[in-house]
């Protein structure tokens, strides 16, 4: 019975020796993994995301660059895309003023911050070619951004829509009405032409040996905030209908309540019933309390109503930054299933559609209501190899937005 005991003394001894060397390990072990943190950049939290404002235009071997503010781009977008559905199938096409700044060191900044548009009546078709009159208009807007005494914006170039060919290149009329409103070596002239089914395509034009090139320009670009990475602004993307307009508030009994009370104010004391004690002086105060209050309640709806039309100017600016469908078509058993983006902002403030299918000989138009539109899609059971969908969309403001797309099984 005692056989047991005497080697429990020895056991302990190494089970001892053993547990201080495993905590001799796991220090060393704690040690070499903080020397390793240590070694590992952290992240600065301090360091601020830089998000770009503007897109620069630059080209290889020359000493200018042309950098254009986001916000520019979006608002020119929103006025070339109305009169880009002025006119069916070519569009009309706008012009003015671009507005902003200059900086020349070693190499030339022309910064474009702003523009504006000069009317055009379009006498002569929808292409921007001005009367007298309107070159009449055309200068006196140029008068207004004078420069000369270097208070920025000022006029740094001129600009138009361009619906007339595929190139994208400066016309003669264009250096006319440059030469006589924006003639200075620094400045420019920007052509975009503008698409239904993708993002406009823009050209920069810079003076070189004194005259413009009739060639496409060196460096085209997509005219779209998005492409040319700027941040997107806000837009819906829960796929809900946008709110219904708030009800306009009913005056009709303020104004009559009102009407009654400032003829009875007017009329005033009958001369006969002149009361001219403290007790009738305190009726006549009180008879002014309630028309102070009218007043006020007048002043407040009025500025609601202000409230109104300034969101909505803010919202239509920020809800018609693309007018793109988002279309796409994909296999989907023996069908075609076609979709499109409930969020575009056609597609939410469209009011109805049409849907023409092409399919080799066979050919099928499909009326949409707002309820179709916001399904998002179709399934269409699809006979030739290539189907062609071509999808109009009639918005609330903005007239017909078009997109179309062709399917080939196994070609995305």
């Amino acid at each position: 019975m005692e056989t047991g005991w005497p080697q429990t003394s020895s056991s302990t001894s190494s089970l001892g020796s053993n547990l201080d060397s495993l905590s001799r390990l796991s220090e060393t072990l704690k040690a070499g993994v903080a020397e390793a943190d240590d070694r590992v950049p952290k992240p600065s939290m301090s360091t601020p995301v830089q998000i770009p404002t503007h897109y620069t235009w630059e080209v290889e071997g020359k000493a200018v660059s042309v950098e254009l503010e986001f916000d520019f781009i979006d608002r020119l977008s929103m006025e070339i895309m109305r009169g880009f559905a002025l006119v069916p199938k070519r569009g009309a096409e706008v012009g003015g003023v671009l507005l902003g700044r200059i900086e020349i060191s070693d190499r030339v900044v022309i910064r474009v911050e702003d523009f504006e548009i000069v009317a055009c009546d379009y006498l002569k078709g929808p292409s921007f070619l001005l009367s007298p009159n309107e070159e009449a208009r055309f200068a006196a807007t140029v008068k207004k951004y004078d420069g000369a005494q270097g208070r920025p914006p000022y006029v740094v170039g001129i600009f138009r829509s361009h619906t007339r060919d595929n190139q994208i290149a400066v016309a003669q009329e264009d250096v006319d009405l440059f030469r006589k409103y924006a003639n200075d070596p620094s400045n420019l002239i920007l052509l975009v032409r503008p698409f239904a089914t993708k993002a406009s395509v823009a050209g920069i034009f810079l003076e070189e040996d004194g005259d413009f090139r009739r060639e496409p320009s060196l460096k085209e670009f997509p005219f779209r905030r998005r492409d040319l990475g700027g941040s997107p602004l806000p837009k819906n993307s829960s796929g809900e209908e946008p709110p219904p307009p708030t009800p306009e508030p009913d005056l009709r009994g303020w104004s009559k309540d009102l009407e009654v009370k400032l003829s009875e104010s007017a009329k005033g004391p009958s001369p006969v019933a002149q009361d001219d004690s403290p007790s009738s002086r305190f009726r006549r105060k009180w008879v002014l309390i309630p028309l102070s209050f009218i007043f006020l309640l007048l002043g407040v709806v009025a500025g609601f109503q202000a409230a109104l039309v300034l969101n909505r100017a803010e919202a239509d600016k920020l809800a018609y930054e693309s007018l793109g469908l988002g279309l796409d078509a994909e296999r989907q058993g023996e069908g075609i299933l076609l979709r499109w983006d409930r969020n575009a902002p056609a597609i939410r403030f469209g009011r109805r559609g049409t849907l023409f299918i092409e399919d080799g000989e066979f050919k099928k138009t499909v009326r949409l209501d707002e309820k179709n539109l916001q399904n998002g899609g179709i399934l269409y059971r699809g006979v030739s190899p290539g189907v062609i969908f071509r999808l109009e969309v009639e918005t609330q403001r903005r007239g017909l937005v078009t997109e179309s797309i062709q399917f080939t099984p196994g070609i995305r």
